[in-house]
């Protein structure tokens, strides 16, 4: 009888200890950051002899992209705090003043801040990093940590920078260089909607997702523009910054939003595309052998199908958690007139000769512009599974018609295969994505 009963407690404690360790690795998993934590606090001495020597970092390569022709100062105007402001001005210049001299962190220190007259909170020198860092994509070298301490009534703060004064001019010249090589490729007479759209191509044909990034700690160029625009490796908060700068240089509004993503931390863009507010989220469109356009200017109510938003900053008093993860600027985004199935899909509203014709045009367009899908839309008078049952099902098949009638417009040698296509269907969006396949 003790054997058994030794037996039970001990599969009972070894049941509960390996629910305890799958408990721990989910929550790690769980914890997983696509965008770093944003800022962790360190004390210094606020009456420490200065004598390092600061050199101002030359960002005249990049001024173009600093002074973008759209500047985003949405960060800033959250925070109501007077200290909170100066700090966020500040910044602006003390940022580009680095050491050369390395730290025992391995990290650079920036040139000191004083707020005076205003001791500012801990999390009030987080929310005016986190807004000033949300604003400014351009400054990619600043480490999630920072030094503060009171002196009397004046607030000290020290930022430190992954990188020297000369090496930081050295990737500023770089990401410079990349930043106009990419728009050189982008049509300037070209809609908002189609820069956009050129915009997100351009980087997912050069960018991978960086797989196995836990923390800033595994390489902090993943979680940056720099990342995703020269190294052409990032995680999702190196993908929103990259398309933040560079649609924030072609003068159309764009922002960083943060939230979870299946379980996940994860963040995303805002871009407001003839007058309306819509969700991009470019990692998630960043196909393994193709460019997808699932989240290509979303509303709030489709996004938040799969994204959770987080809490917006409002100046108050809040937490530590909510500043993890924190949203400085949540517009409103009900429209969905800028999606890219609205835009650039095509919408079966009946079938008619006029929409069979309409319909072979369109796979051909695709198929010349090099595009490995057709994006439908089925129209509201129709019944969704009806739209796929004419499709794909007998004894109409008018899909392969179409491929067939394509076919005849095609070049020898470059002939669509009508039985190798797949198709994604959402009928919450009433939308179908079909991969075409060549013979």
């Amino acid at each position: 009888m003790r054997r058994i009963l030794s037996r039970i407690l001990f599969t009972m404690f070894f049941g509960f200890t390996l629910t305890l360790i799958v408990c721990c690795v989910l929550l790690v998993v769980n914890n997983f950051s696509g965008n770093r934590s944003l800022f962790e606090a360190v004390s210094i001495d606020p009456k420490e002899e200065i004598s390092t020597v600061y050199r101002k970092i030359d960002d005249s390569s990049m001024s173009e992209n600093k002074q973008a022709k759209f500047i985003c100062d949405f960060g800033y105007q959250s925070l109501a705090d007077q200290g909170e402001r100066q700090l966020y001005e500040k910044l602006g210049r003390n940022l580009y003043y680095i050491t050369d001299k390395v730290e025992d962190s391995g990290c650079y220190k920036t040139e000191r801040i004083t707020i005076e007259n205003a001791q500012v909170s801990e999390l009030g020198i987080r929310r005016a990093l986190g807004a000033f860092m949300s604003d400014n994509p351009q400054v990619f070298w600043i480490n999630n940590i920072f030094g503060y301490a009171y002196d009397n009534d004046d607030t000290v703060i020290e930022c430190y920078s992954v990188l020297s004064a000369d090496k930081c001019k050295e990737y500023i010249d770089i990401m410079s260089s990349r930043i106009d090589e990419l728009l050189e490729d982008v049509d300037k007479t070209a809609d908002d909607f189609h820069r956009e759209r050129q915009i997100h191509d351009l980087l997912l044909k050069q960018c991978v997702y960086a797989d196995n990034i836990t923390s800033i700690n595994d390489g902090w160029e993943y979680f940056t523009a720099y990342g995703a625009i020269v190294e052409g490796s990032a995680v999702c908060e190196g993908y929103s910054k990259a398309v933040q700068l560079m649609l924030m240089k072609l003068g159309i509004p764009c922002y960083v939003i943060r939230g979870d993503a299946d379980g996940v931390k994860h963040m995303w863009n805002l871009v407001k595309i003839s007058g309306d507010w819509y969700h991009l989220d470019s990692t998630w469109d960043d196909g393994d052998t193709n460019i997808n356009y699932e989240y290509f200017n979303l509303s709030t109510k489709l996004i938040e199908e799969n994204h959770i938003i987080s809490s917006l900053i409002t100046g108050g008093e809040e937490s530590e958690e909510d500043l993890s993860s924190p949203n400085f600027f949540i517009p409103d985004c009900n429209s969905m007139d800028m999606n890219f199935y609205t835009v650039d899909g095509y919408t079966i509203n009946e079938f008619s000769n006029a929409t069979d014709q309409q319909m072979v045009a369109y796979i051909l367009k695709c198929v010349n512009n090099g595009e490995c899908y057709v994006h439908l839309n089925v129209g509201s008078d129709l019944e969704y599974q009806d739209c796929i049952d004419i499709l794909f099902n007998s004894p109409s098949h008018r899909l392969y018609h179409y491929i067939d009638l394509a076919n005849g417009y095609l070049p020898s040698g470059r002939s669509l295969d009508n039985t190798g296509m797949m198709l994604l269907k959402h009928e919450d969006r009433r939308t179908l994505r079909i991969k075409l396949r060549f013979l």
